[in-house]
Parts: structure tokens; C-alpha cells; sequence
């Protein structure tokens, strides 16, 4: 029976990497979603064999790895840090968009452990699982390498969704296909060079800057333990590190060349190198989140709540660089320490360490022991500057199995497994029936958005009953369809499908208050209405109180994010409270006025309320990013506002320097109808 159990668990194991090729355009996130649920499905059931083999064979359970206790530890801090999560809920469910939180990690992590499970019983398994690995990533490489080359597209992103992903996986695989050929024989090796190169191009082709840096820590991890640790003369370890750090230093200013900008894979590289500007969005959104986590040290913000955590601790300097909004890190060390705190961060730090650890005590030869550790600190160089996704976590699981070894089975007989059994079904069939709940949802959220009126109303309306965790994916949908068929004002329109439509996106909106992104698309919603029974002499007042309080709130969760600022802002401007809405925006100037958008933003709102000193300050400093105005209407308000102001002189510089915009004849005309209304005495020196 045990046999038997064990090639049931491989084949499952088998199967799991090849989720990664799936792309299901009938669910709302196709790269995502149904990936996640087939690798949980298959997860379930190996579970089940899992069980049933260690019942069988209860001393062979690891209740003395150091590495499935770290693995467990790093579980229960994870358990800890979403039941103190700022949402619970969100932390424990995660979202439809990344299809992690904790319920995802249960299944990485079990994963782990099924890995860990089967190679405890068969070691030579370890070939067939990579294998599996192997047939996936040279499938997605070539796909890779088909749209870079034959296709032409700029970064391809293959099945994965994300280029930067396919750069990851091939990373990765790169190392565990060394790790392989340092015990084949003979056609075996030069068949793992050519899926090496395979790997390499398709890294390239991915343009992914981390994976690159990635992979040359990697290779410098191995040069380094296999020359410290290898019987090599110390003169010849000497001249190798003496090359390979004039090969580093050679790189790195071949990169400072205009020849590294004409060289794909290299150039994003070169691009940051002779550029670091772009690079400045990341290093604030660190601090932001850096700062989140000096907040709630011990246990963290929780999972998958990232974004809670940037925005109750918003930097608006970020805007300085990028219009940027990060729903992560982008930094695996950051990440960890903010969702889960100082106990999870050790918990994940005795991971590597035990993994370490078994590396060096492992029965391999020594290139495999260097290949191994060059491996995990490729991985931590990488997500330096990323995160974790579905691939990555597959591939780097099956390395971390890799340091398992077979253990003594000694068989327990006359036993009755059956009442454990029963229960170990019910829970699985409980686990099944969640995950193909869940991928319903996700699939009627796309069937909505595809259909008509009529039918999307009701489609959204059964489906809220029973959304669950993608609730807010559901209300986000909601609220883009009701938009778009209000722009449309179909003629066959009926009232009532706009009424159930909204009332998902509302029960979605109030539900997660924490989504600042659906909650301020709710409260804009609102206060459209008020303004509308406003101007049609309805009664407002209680529709202007309710949405004082949910902007209150929301000040209070996230004090310094400029978009719900402005929102305060324009609904006091549109209510009346002019005084109190200037007052406001010159707050917002003065201490969230960063940025192009931002700047362009505050002059327009404080043009349209006559406040055109104020206007004046935030189009220069809005200038100082654009160099030129940006639109037309830019242009003329910021004409308007130095004759509002009376400054000629720096009128008659600003159309001087921007005589593009008074070769258009409309614009001309209407700068010299304002020059003669104002009585200004410009001189219109004209091109043309």
C-alpha cells in the first residue's frame, strides 16, 4: 500500500508545475486565478496521501527537521499576525488579483511538506519532480522567446502575465538545472547546457533587471564557496577571484555605455545604471512601508493588507518621482517584516538558515552543496526587489526539498485508519468544494462584465450573495459597468438593473472600508448624487452628512493620501463651504503638493475658485516637472492667472519661451482677447 501511496503522491506532485501554463480568459485575472486554484485542487489531494502514508509509517513523520520546524514556525507567525491583522478577514482570504494571504501559504507551505514527504520515501523521486519543473520552463521559455523574437513584443510575459515573473522562474531553474547536471553522465549534461542556454535567453528576453543581478550573486556565491571550500592552490583561487571582480568592475562600467542601452535584457539594466531616478519610487515605497512596520512591530500589519499599510502611512514625496501606488513592497525582507513583524521575520530567517544548514550536512558532491546555496541567495537577490508569486514559490519549494533526505520507514501494522481517514475526506471535500466556489465567483465576475444590462444586474446580484473573499473584486466590476453604461445612457436601460448593480458596488464598498481605492470610488459615487439633487432642489442634507462622516473616517485611517485630501476638498467647494474649501486646499498645497499630477491638480481646483495666487504656486511648481505645459488648457489658465495676478513681466517670458502654443490660431486669439481685456501690456513676438 505504500507503494502505492507514494506514486499517487508523485504523480500529484508531477502535475502541479504544469499549472503554471495555464491562461483562462473566462476568469476576471487569467494569469492569476485558475492557476492558483488548480495547484490548491491537486494540494488537497495530496494532502491525502500524505496523511495516509505517515499512519502507515508514523516514524518517518519529520517532527525532528529543523527546516519543517522552521517551515511551521513561520505558520504559526502567519497565524498570529492574521488574527491581529488590521482586516482579518482580507489577511486571511487574500484577494482575487494575487490569490494569496493566508489561505494561500497553507497551500505553499503544504506543498513543502508533500515535497519533504515524498522525498523522505523516495529520493530518486527529487529527478522526477524536476523533470516536471523542467518540461514547464522550457515550455514557458519558448513561448518567451516565440513573442520576443517572432512576435517582436517589447517585454513578453509568455503565461505567467508579467515579465518580470518569467525572469524569476528561468532564474531559478537555471540553478536547479546545475544542481542535476553536477550528477548526470555523459548526453544527460550537454541536454542540461542547451536548457540553460534555453533559460538564459529567455531571462533576457524577460528584460528582468533583479533576475540579472540575481544571477550574477548567484554565480558569485558559487565562485566564492567553491574556491574558499574547494582544494584548489591558493594562488589559482587568488587569480579566479582577481578576474572575476575585474569582470564585475568591467561590467559595471560597460554598462555606463551607449552600446549596453542597444542590448536586450542589458539595457533596462544600463537604463537604471546611467538613470537611478527610476528606481526612486521603490526606495520611497520602502520607507513607506518601512515606516508601517515601526507602527506594528511585533506581529505586523497581516497578510495580504499590504496596501492598508502604504496608505495609512503615505509618503506624497513618492509623487516627486512617479505616480506610484504599491499594493507591495517590492521587497520580499520588507514584506515579511510589515505583514507578519519581528516574529515572523525570524521565523522566515531560520528557514534559510536551516536550509543552510542541511545543505552542508547533505550527502551531494560538493558542486551540488555550492550549486544549492548559490540557488537560495539568487532567490534573496531577486526579491530584493520583488515579492513572491505562484512560480517563484514552486521552484523555490522543490530547492528547499532538495536538502531532504530518505528516511528509515518502519511500518506500523494493525491499525485502523478508517475514522481518521473519514475525517481526512469530509475536510478535503470541504477544501474542494471552497475552491470551486471560489472559481465560479471569479468566472460569473468576467461573465458579468460580458453581458447585458439585464442579465449583468442579475449575474451581480446572485453572485454578491456568495462572494465572499472577492466581494471587493466583484464591487470593483460593479462600479466600472455601472460607469460605463451611464456614459452609454443606453435607451433600453431600466432603472432597476442600474439600482442592483449599484447596490453590489455599495454592500461591496461599505463592507471593506479598508479598500481605499473601492471606498473612495463609493464616496465619489455619493457625492455626484448629492451635487445632482442639489442642482434639481431635492433634499441633500442627510446625503451631505453621511458623506461628511465617511470622509472623516477615511482621514482618520489614512491621514496623508493625497486623492481622498482633494475629495474632502471638492466636496466642501461643492456644497458651499467655499472659505473652508480654500483653506483646505492651501493645506494640501503645502504639504502634499509633490509631483506633476498633484500640482496640476491643486492649480486647476484652485483656478475654478478664483484663488489665482495660489493657482500660480502650484502650475510653477508644476512646471518645474514638465519644463512645458502639458495641455492647451494648462496653458491658458496659467496666462490667465499671471494677468490675474498682474505679473506681465513673467508673462511676457513664459509666452516667449513657449511660442509653439501661439502658432495655434485658436490659441492666439484667445491670448490676445485676454492681453486686451486685461490691458496688459505684452508684446506678442510671433514665429509664424
Amino acid at each position: 500500500m505504500t507503494k502505492k501511496l507514494i506514486n499517487y503522491l508523485t504523480i500529484i506532485l508531477f502535475l502541479i508545475p504544469f499549472s503554471l501554463l495555464i491562461v483562462d480568459n473566462n476568469v476576471l485575472f487569467p494569469f492569476i486565478t485558475t492557476k492558483a486554484i488548480f495547484f490548491r485542487i491537486l494540494v488537497t489531494l495530496g494532502l491525502i496521501f500524505a496523511l495516509w502514508l505517515y499512519l502507515l509509517n508514523p516514524d518517518t513523520f519529520p517532527k525532528k527537521n529543523y527546516l519543517f520546524l522552521a517551515i511551521c514556525l513561520f505558520f504559526i507567525a502567519n497565524i498570529v499576525s492574521t488574527i491581529f491583522s488590521v482586516n482579518p478577514f482580507r489577511s486571511f482570504w487574500g484577494n482575487a488579483e494575487r490569490m494569496e494571504g493566508f489561505w494561500s501559504l497553507f497551500f505553499y507551505l503544504s506543498y513543502f511538506f508533500l515535497l519533504l514527504t515524498l522525498f523522505q520515501f523516495d529520493t530518486q523521486a527529487k529527478k522526477t519532480i524536476f523533470y516536471s519543473i523542467l518540461i514547464v520552463t522550457t515550455l514557458i521559455s519558448i513561448i518567451e522567446l516565440q513573442q520576443a523574437f517572432i512576435y517582436k513584443e517589447g517585454r513578453p510575459s509568455a503565461t505567467l502575465g508579467n515579465p518580470t515573473y518569467i525572469g524569476f522562474l528561468n532564474l531559478l531553474t537555471i540553478f536547479l538545472i546545475l544542481y542535476f547536471y553536477f550528477e548526470a553522465k555523459n548526453f544527460e549534461k550537454y541536454f542540461y547546457i542547451l536548457l540553460i542556454a534555453l533559460n538564459l535567453l529567455s531571462l533576457i528576453a524577460s528584460q528582468t533587471r533583479g533576475s540579472i543581478l540575481g544571477l550574477l550573486v548567484g554565480i558569485f556565491v558559487f565562485s566564492f564557496f567553491y574556491l574558499l571550500l574547494s582544494k584548489i592552490e591558493t594562488k589559482k583561487k587568488i587569480l579566479t577571484f582577481s578576474l572575476f571582480f575585474i569582470f564585475l568592475i568591467s561590467f559595471f562600467f560597460f554598462l555606463k555605455t551607449n552600446i549596453a542601452l542597444q542590448i536586450p535584457g542589458i539595457k533596462r539594466l544600463s537604463e537604471t545604471l546611467q538613470n537611478p531616478v527610476s528606481v526612486f519610487p521603490r526606495i520611497y515605497a520602502w520607507k513607506i512601508f518601512l515606516n508601517a512596520f515601526k507602527n506594528r512591530p511585533l506581529f505586523g500589519w497581516g497578510p495580504e493588507v499590504m496596501p492598508i499599510a502604504f496608505f495609512s502611512n503615505f509618503d506624497p514625496q513618492i509623487f516627486n518621482y512617479e505616480q506610484a501606488i504599491f499594493d507591495r513592497p517590492h521587497n520580499k525582507f520588507i514584506e515579511i517584516l510589515v505583514s507578519t513583524g519581528i516574529f515572523g521575520f525570524i521565523s522566515w530567517l531560520l528557514i534559510l538558515l536551516a536550509f543552510i544548514y542541511y545543505v552542508l550536512k547533505l550527502n551531494i558532491n560538493f558542486n551540488q552543496k555550492t550549486t544549492l546555496l548559490a540557488f537560495l541567495f539568487s532567490y534573496l537577490a531577486q526579491n530584493f526587489t520583488l515579492f513572491d508569486m505562484q512560480a517563484s514559490y514552486l521552484t523555490f519549494f522543490f530547492g528547499l526539498s532538495l536538502a531532504t533526505e530518505k528516511a528509515l520507514i518502519t511500518k506500523r501494522k494493525n491499525i485502523n485508519l478508517r475514522p481518521v481517514m473519514a475525517i481526512a475526506f469530509a475536510f478535503s471535500l470541504v477544501f474542494l468544494l471552497i475552491h470551486y466556489k471560489h472559481y465560479q465567483i471569479v468566472r460569473n465576475i468576467i461573465k458579468a462584465i460580458r453581458s447585458s444590462p439585464r442579465e449583468a444586474a442579475l449575474i451581480f446580484e446572485n453572485t454578491s450573495k456568495e462572494a465572499g473573499p472577492f466581494l471587493t473584486e466583484l464591487g470593483s466590476m460593479a462600479h466600472r459597468y455601472l460607469i460605463d453604461l451611464l456614459i452609454q445612457k443606453q435607451t433600453d436601460l431600466k432603472s432597476e438593473d442600474l439600482v442592483k448593480i449599484f447596490y453590489v458596488f455599495e454592500n461591496a464598498a461599505l463592507n471593506d472600508p479598508y479598500n481605499l481605492r473601492l471606498y473612495l470610488a463609493y464616496i465619489n459615487f455619493q457625492k455626484d448624487i448629492a451635487i445632482r439633487k442639489k442642482e434639481q432642489s431635492l433634499d441633500y442634507k442627510k446625503d451631505l452628512e453621511n458623506l461628511k462622516k465617511m470622509l472623516q473616517k477615511s482621514k482618520e485611517r489614512f491621514p496623508h493620501y493625497p486623492d481622498l485630501l482633494m475629495t474632502i476638498f471638492q466636496t466642501e467647494a461643492s456644497f458651499g463651504e467655499k472659505q473652508k474649501a480654500i483653506e483646505e486646499l492651501y493645506k494640501i498645497y503645502e504639504e502634499f503638493a509633490y509631483g506633476p499630477s498633484m500640482n496640476t491638480a491643486i492649480g486647476n481646483n484652485a483656478f475654478y475658485l478664483g484663488e489665482y495666487h495660489l493657482a500660480l504656486k502650484a502650475y510653477e511648481r508644476a512646471l518645474s516637472y514638465y519644463k512645458k505645459p502639458p495641455s492647451d488648457q494648462f496653458f491658458i489658465n496659467f496666462v490667465i492667472s499671471l494677468l490675474e495676478t498682474k505679473r506681465f513681466k513673467e508673462l511676457q517670458e513664459f509666452l516667449d519661451q513657449n511660442q509653439e502654443y501661439l502658432n495655434k490660431p485658436q490659441i492666439l486669439q484667445n491670448v490676445k482677447n485676454l492681453i486686451k481685456e486685461y490691458s496688459a501690456p505684452i508684446k506678442l513676438n510671433l514665429t509664424n
